[in-house]
């Protein structure tokens, strides 16, 4: 699967997902400014589940 972790996932969370062989993308990675709508549009142009504690995109969806 193809997951997009938000700024606020721990890392546990990250290498559980690779060691178990996912396709995983962290914005913390890329920028840690970047806009919940920017993430949004992120994952669906990747196709990818986003993974947060917030729960503004759970409004904007």
């Amino acid at each position: 699967m193809r997951f997009l972790l938000d700024m606020n996932v721990s890392g546990v969370l990250l290498n559980l997902l690779l060691d178990s062989g996912h396709d995983v993308a962290c914005v913390r990675d890329v920028d840690l400014k970047m806009s919940d709508s920017e993430i949004l549009d992120w994952a669906v142009r990747e196709k990818r589940i986003i993974i947060t504690t917030d729960s503004d995109f759970e409004q904007m969806i």
